[in-house]
């Protein structure tokens, strides 16, 4: 094994009876923090990248002078936590991607380690711009060059590291963790949409069919990705030209719409005779689970930019209230609340406050309005 080690920042403990951590380099390119008793212990950083090696060891010693060493490890928690809920959740590549991240930076720490500044550190660490060296591996592998996580994803992670503590509560693993508060502020929320000309020109560079049935849903159902990928044809009523997407999860509830001819042709001529499974959106025999690859490869051929597929379902919901139709009748095809669609979509209508603005007039015709008469003059 090669020996290089961070000589620099070897010290003592404050007792005099310890060194303190330091980084050493693996021959696999990977760094570890060496600690404890001579050095002996060590934990891999996950990274070959000196600078992120050291933004890791920063994380440890803050972690580490906030407790022991000993008990159950992040790592842990998050690896019963996936092995439980990934048979069961819905986004399986979402619990993956969100977990992935969370072990790599805090998967050597203990519970009692996730003090604020720790947190904050990994938010550092993920929001920063990825290394020459990561880059050059991408490209060596014919990857996606990897990028800087934003806030939202941050967020996410966060979110999902909050429910392992809570499931390793709930499994009598732990007895409690410190709270941990949003490192980063919550984004704005995105009010990207496409106009028809972008709609027309992303349907024609979706190659496959599965990609252009999903779009195709998107756009004239107005339905969320997961209530598009999770459609049965079962849920298409023939009969009735409806499509029942279900009863939904949570507080994501969902609609029975109606299809236009356009979507019934696509789905009766084109989808149905390609059918292997019980998902109206499946690729090679198989129910599809995560479609952004795809989306978002379209959307490059189409040169859109800006657009997830969550970006089909407001753009259905804004061509909609631009068309003057009632926020009732866009409330519950979306299967949101009235209120919360006059929130998003009002705007975007015609008649916006048109009345109410149009009393703002400077003409001093405007302000003649009669004015109440006094009792006592009804009176006289």
């Amino acid at each position: 094994m090669d020996d290089v080690r961070d000589t620099a920042a070897t010290r003592s403990s404050a007792g005099g009876a310890e060194p303190a951590e330091i980084l050493w380099r693996h021959r696999n390119g990977r760094w570890y923090i060496l600690y404890g008793a001579r050095l002996k212990k060590r934990l891999s950083t996950g990274t070959g990248d000196r600078a992120e090696a050291e933004r890791e060891l920063e994380a440890f010693r803050l972690g580490r002078a906030a407790g022991g060493l000993t008990g159950k490890t992040v790592g842990a928690i998050l690896d019963g936590y996936e092995a439980e809920k990934q048979p069961t959740v819905r986004s399986k590549g979402g619990l993956k991607y969100s977990v992935e991240p969370l072990r790599r930076h805090l998967g050597s720490l203990l519970t009692a380690q996730l003090v604020r500044p720790v947190i904050r550190a990994y938010a550092r660490t993920r929001r920063q711009p990825p290394s020459a060296e990561a880059l050059a591996r991408a490209g060596e592998l014919k990857r996606r060059p990897p990028k800087a996580a934003d806030n939202g994803t941050v967020l996410r992670e966060i979110g999902t590291l909050r429910a392992a503590l809570a499931w390793a509560v709930e499994c009598g693993i732990i007895t409690s963790f410190p709270p941990i508060s949003n490192p980063v502020p919550t984004p704005p929320p995105k009010d990207r949409w496409l106009t028809r000309e972008e709609a027309r020109r992303l349907v024609a560079e979706c190659r496959e069919p599965h990609l252009r049935g999903f779009v195709m849903l998107g756009l004239m159902t107005a339905a969320r990705a997961g209530a598009i990928l999770e459609l049965l044809w079962s849920g298409v009523l023939w009969d009735q030209n409806l499509i029942d997407y279900g009863e939904g999860h949570g507080n994501k509830r969902r609609a029975v719409v109606p299809m236009n001819a356009e979507l019934r042709a696509f789905l009766e001529n084109v989808l149905q005779p390609l059918a292997c499974t019980d998902h109206v959106i499946e690729r090679h025999g198989k129910a599809v689970d995560d479609i952004k690859n795809g989306f978002a490869a379209a959307c490059g051929r189409a040169g859109i930019e800006g657009a997830t597929p969550n970006t089909l379902r407001h753009t259905a919901a804004t061509w909609m209230a631009m068309a003057a139709v009632p926020m009732r009748d866009i409330a519950r095809t979306l299967g949101d609340s009235e209120a919360t669609t006059e929130k998003h979509y009002a705007k975007y209508h015609p008649d916006y406050l048109r009345s109410a603005t149009g009393a703002l007039r400077l003409d001093p015709a405007a302000f003649r309005a009669p004015r109440p008469v006094p009792e006592s003059a009804l009176h006289l």
